[in-house]
């Protein structure tokens, strides 16, 4: 069973990192245009929200990801892409993947907002030093809101579901790979 399970998270890590092989940066005008639109969006979503508001004022810097896309069954597989701001200015780019394992099933997409307290917190995330997730939770619909965070070793994460149907007791990293503008 444990070999299956590590057999299953190589070939889910491979394919997640063949499908961000080009790197976290647009590539046409379009992209670029599509990446700024969703960011926009989903930072005025973030920015409704109370708890999440507070920390636009004191961040040093912040990354958004507008739709990170997780579908699970047993192993969970998740990715998705987003906007990096320091000092209010969009200065890059980054892509987010995930594998966890554990009792899941469903899938969903979400947004994701990450605040950095300090240059030291966001220098981790721009030299990908920068993992971690735990998560338990049972998501349908748009429904969810906002998780409550706070700084944590200099770094605040805010999720809200977008759409899908999932049930969730899970581990696993995120993996974030930064391309400056």
């Amino acid at each position: 069973m444990m070999t299956r399970t590590i057999t299953a998270m190589f070939l889910a890590s491979t394919l997640i990192v063949g499908c961000h092989s080009s790197g976290p940066k647009p590539t046409t005008a379009g992209q670029r245009l599509d990446s700024s639109n969703a960011a926009s969006n989903a930072l005025a979503g973030f920015r409704r929200d109370a708890n999440a508001a507070k920390f636009f004022d004191s961040a040093y810097a912040w990354v958004v990801f507008p739709k990170i896309t997780k579908g699970a069954v047993g192993l969970g597989v998740a990715s998705g892409s987003g906007e990096v701001y320091r000092g209010g200015e969009m200065v890059g780019y980054a892509t987010v993947t995930s594998v966890t394992v554990g009792a899941q099933l469903g899938g969903q997409t979400f947004s994701e907002i990450i605040f950095f307290q300090n240059s030291f917190a966001f220098d981790k995330f721009t030299n990908d030093q920068l993992v971690g997730q735990a998560s338990a939770g049972a998501v349908a619909g748009e429904s969810g809101g906002l998780n409550m965070a706070d700084y944590n070793h200099g770094v605040a994460i805010f999720t809200r579901n977008n759409s899908g149907l999932i049930v969730a007791a899970d581990v696993g990293g995120q993996k974030f790979e930064y391309e400056a503008k």
